[in-house]
């Protein structure tokens, strides 16, 4: 199975406004650069995560996207939902949906995929957004956190 360049490019997205964004929004080409993805596509993956309700915007100067889902709660599979389709075994709901008979090396061998698909999605229910943010603390990652301007006379 591939994950989708969406997909990962959404995941990293999502990772960096957890990571280095703070009470304020991010531009999304802060968000492009530090995560190597290509600007205008990720403004399509931002307008899919809005329409999910994961992210938010603020127009104007010093605006940008913030996560409005707390990153507790924020599963991968949260994510996965909103840029592509969970995984799931294609063959198999196929040969459901058409009533075909099937053998019974078949049978195992459909009954083995769907395993492995309900697997990865409870994996994928199973770690949050904070599990990522925990990793990178712990990896002892940087932070770019935006600090707002200070002027002095």
């Amino acid at each position: 199975m591939r994950l989708s360049n969406r997909t990962i490019y959404g995941l990293r997205a999502i990772v960096d406004l957890a990571y280095h964004g703070s009470d304020e929004p991010v531009q999304v080409r802060e968000i492009a650069e530090r995560g190597k993805i290509p600007n205008r596509f990720l403004e399509q993956i931002f307008q899919q995560l809005k329409k999910a309700e994961i992210v938010a915007s603020k127009r104007g100067p010093g605006g940008g996207y913030f996560l409005v889902a707390r990153v507790e709660d924020l599963s991968l599979a949260r994510i996965f939902e909103a840029l592509e389709d969970l995984p799931e075994s294609p063959e198999v709901a196929q040969a459901a949906e058409k009533g075909d008979a099937i053998d019974g090396a078949a049978q195992i061998a459909d009954a083995v995929c769907r395993e492995v698909v309900e697997r990865m999605v409870e994996v994928l229910a199973e770690i949050t957004v904070a599990d990522l943010v925990e990793r990178g603390e712990e990896l002892g990652l940087p932070r770019q956190c935006y600090e707002g301007f200070v002027y002095v006379i």
